[in-house]
């Protein structure tokens, strides 16, 4: 995960891959989902108030030699005809939101050269540039691209983050390389239609409609708001951000653990009745402990609400806040600390389906939620489909620059090693305190896997 500010592409030749339709859109009647509300809307008001955002994230991977167009063309127009994402969208300067959809069989797709660049930071800022546009745009509101080489190719892709989560950008990664190499090779490529992200937003609408604020899923969101006063949790160091608000932010990456470190830290965990995240959580908790006194964690987690197989391959932004909360034992200790980690993402999962907007509606006076609210999430990539190329491929998530009220943080385990990406305020005293919290965190988890290995070779 690296801000596009940061990424510094070879340069190439730029061709794009426009897609084009002779049909009108048509209104559908299904509402945008709380998250895709909430981001849909702070866009506008953005871009009404004339502030540059960069609402999206991308991907970005390499493909060995100078990239065939014809077969890149053709894999675009299949993926872009398979997923409702690319063909359906929502009209985020109208105060409804009204949703449009395109029939899928009308969308051609065709390469359009760009030109030669010979400098990356021109590079990197045409295709910002270029990515900011047309993500904001109210319809097929998407950037697909290559910049070809002769060794090497660089496929990149963009998209308004309402339509998109890191769990479709690895199913776009897979997809896209097995309809190029089918495509080159004059082979059919198989795979089975799928359900869209509309169908997922109407259940979602319909689940949520019939919840009051004393439903049962509701409890561990009560739990959750009464143990800090009916806020949300701060962070265990000062941010220089007293009154929350939305700051230019910077992103920092933490290598945590190699591969093999990983694994250990893993079985450590197990041996003490949790996941690798229960013990990630855990080590987190133990830190602030350290640091401030408090035994009581708090924090927003990322879960994934595709709860059917059928969802396993929709393209959306299928992702929900979850409260994760528990309090460390008596003389904290990590072993203790991932116990009490495990039973927290037990109870929390009764809050997985509820949007984050709906129980804060139904739960808050004001209804307020921070416009990017602080979150901890933590992800297991290691057998997402082509994972194992990730490396290989430099596969790289591109998000525009950050903004951050609180710290935001993403435990990534990839099949080489374990990392963390951190997003936080751009004030000198988060630069002071957030890496010497993290660096704590990280002492913990390497103790740990230290420790599984020394019992292991007893």
């Amino acid at each position: 995960m690296t801000q596009i500010l940061d990424w510094r592409p070879e340069p190439g030749e730029v061709v794009e891959f426009e897609p084009a339709t002779d049909r009108e859109p048509v209104r559908h009647d299904v509402p945008a989902s709380y998250f895709q509300r909430a981001h849909l809307q702070s866009t506008a008001a953005n871009r009404a108030a004339g502030r540059r955002q960069s609402p999206w994230v991308a991907m970005v991977f390499e493909l060995e030699g100078r990239a065939d167009l014809d077969a890149l063309t053709d894999a675009w127009q299949g993926l872009a005809r398979r997923h409702e994402a690319f063909h359906t969208w929502y009209e985020p300067d109208s105060e409804n939101l009204p949703g449009f959809r395109l029939p899928p069989d009308s969308l051609t797709v065709r390469p359009a050269r760009v030109g030669e660049f010979t400098s990356a930071d021109d590079l990197r800022a045409h295709l910002h540039r270029r990515i900011d546009e047309q993500t904001t745009a109210s319809r097929l509101g998407f950037l697909a691209g290559v910049i070809r080489r002769d060794t090497t190719s660089t496929v990149y892709f963009a998209i308004d983050h309402s339509y998109t989560d890191a769990h479709s950008l690895a199913l776009l990664f897979h997809e896209i390389r097995a309809r190029y190499r089918a495509a080159r090779g004059n082979t059919s490529v198989h795979l089975a239609p799928v359900t869209g992200y509309l169908d997922h937003n109407r259940r979602e609408r319909e689940r949520s409609a019939s919840l009051t604020a004393a439903a049962p899923e509701l409890a561990v969101w009560s739990e959750f708001l009464a143990a800090g006063d009916g806020g949300f949790p701060g962070f265990p160091v000062g941010l220089g951000n007293e009154a929350g608000e939305l700051l230019p932010g910077t992103r920092i990456q933490y290598p945590v653990l190699t591969g093999a470190q990983a694994r250990a830290f893993r079985a450590y965990c197990a041996e003490h009745g949790g996941g690798f995240g229960a013990g990630a959580f855990a080590a987190l908790a133990l830190a602030q402990w350290e640091f401030t006194g408090n035994d009581v964690y708090r924090v927003l987690t990322a879960v994934s609400t595709r709860a059917y197989p059928r969802l396993l391959h929709v393209h959306g932004w299928l992702v929900n806040l979850a409260p994760l909360l528990f309090r460390l034992p008596a003389s904290p200790t990590l072993a203790g600390a991932i116990s009490a980690a495990q039973q927290g993402f037990q109870r929390a999962r009764a809050a997985y389906d509820v949007p984050l907007h709906r129980a804060l509606e139904l739960l808050l006076e004001e209804g307020d939620v921070p416009a990017i609210p602080p979150m901890a999430s933590y992800l297991d990539g290691r057998g997402a489909p082509g994972s194992r190329d990730y490396l290989h491929a430099d596969a790289t998530i591109l998000t525009g620059p950050d903004n951050a009220s609180g710290v935001s943080m993403w435990f990534n385990w990839l099949p080489d090693r374990a990392d963390l990406v951190v997003s936080m305020p751009d004030t000198p005293e988060a630069a002071a305190g957030v890496p010497k919290y993290l660096d704590r965190v990280r002492e913990i988890m390497l103790t740990a896997s230290r420790r599984h290995h020394r019992g292991a070779d007893r």
